[in-house]
C-alpha cells in the first residue's frame, strides 16, 4: 500500500467517524468547564483564541499493539508577524481507536500571553549581579527594598499580578522615604528598570485593579531616577 493510499484510507475513516466534529465539541466543553480557572488559557481570553483543524495522524501503540487516530486542533491568536497572521499558542489532541472510541485527549497551552518568564529571570540575574551583598543583611537600610524587589518578581512569575503591583508600590515608597542616595547607583538603576518593566506591563495589559494602576501611575515608573 502506498503512502497516498494509506492517507486516503485514514481520511475516509476519520471523516466517517466524524472525529473532527467530536474534537471541536470536546474542546468547547473543556473551555466551558474551565472558564473560571485563573490562568487556564495562559492569560489569553477565550474570545482571542482561534481554533482550526490541523491534521489527522495514524499511530501504532507499541506497548498495547493498538492502532490509534489522533485528531489535532490548533489554537491560534492573530499576529501579523506570522504566516497567515496566526500565531500558534497551543493545541488540542483527541486520541481514539479505529472505531472512534475515546482513548485519551489533552489540551496544551504552549505560549503565555504575559511577559515571558525567562525575560523576567534575565532581568533578575542582571540586577542581582550588581547587588551589594551587604544589602542582604537585615541590619542594613537597603534590606527592605531588596526584599520587595524579590517579591515583585516571585509574584509576577506566579501570576499574582495584583500582589506584584502592591510590592512595586512598596518598593517605590521605600525609595522615596530613605532616599536613592543611600543605594549603589548601578544597582538602583537596574532595580528601577526592573520595576519599570513589570509595572508598565501590568498597567498596559490591565492586569491590576484600577486603583492600583492609578497609584503606580502617580509614581511615574517611566521616569528613571538617574
Amino acid at each position: 500500500m502506498t503512502h497516498q493510499e494509506l492517507e486516503i484510507l485514514l481520511k475516509e475513516r476519520a471523516n466517517s467517524l466524524d472525529l473532527k466534529k467530536i474534537a471541536f465539541e470536546n474542546l468547547d466543553k473543556i473551555f466551558i468547564e474551565n472558564s473560571e480557572v485563573k490562568g487556564f488559557l495562559g492569560g489569553f481570553r477565550k474570545e482571542e483564541i482561534i481554533t482550526a483543524f490541523d491534521y489527522f495522524d495514524y499511530r501504532v501503540d507499541g506497548r498495547n499493539n493498538k492502532s490509534l487516530i489522533i485528531t489535532k486542533i490548533g489554537l491560534y491568536v492573530e499576529n501579523g508577524n506570522y504566516v497567515d497572521k496566526l500565531q500558534p499558542i497551543g493545541y488540542y489532541e483527541l486520541e481514539t481507536n479505529l472505531d472512534g472510541d475515546l482513548i485519551d485527549d489533552w489540551l496544551v497551552i504552549s505560549k503565555e500571553k504575559h511577559l515571558n518568564g525567562l525575560e523576567v529571570i534575565d532581568h533578575f540575574q542582571r540586577m542581582n549581579e550588581k547587588l551589594p551583598k551587604e544589602y542582604l543583611k537585615r541590619n542594613h537600610i537597603q534590606y527592605e527594598f531588596v526584599s520587595y524587589i524579590s517579591l515583585v518578581g516571585t509574584l509576577f512569575l506566579s501570576k499574582d499580578f495584583e500582589g506584584a503591583g502592591h510590592f512595586i508600590r512598596r518598593a517605590l515608597v521605600n525609595i522615596e522615604s530613605i532616599g536613592g542616595e543611600c543605594f549603589d547607583k548601578v544597582y538602583l538603576k537596574h532595580s528601577m528598570s526592573f520595576l519599570q518593566l513589570i509595572g508598565n506591563y501590568l498597567c498596559t495589559n490591565e492586569l491590576v485593579s484600577e486603583d492600583l494602576k492609578n497609584v503606580l501611575g502617580e509614581f511615574k515608573i517611566d521616569d528613571s531616577p538617574f
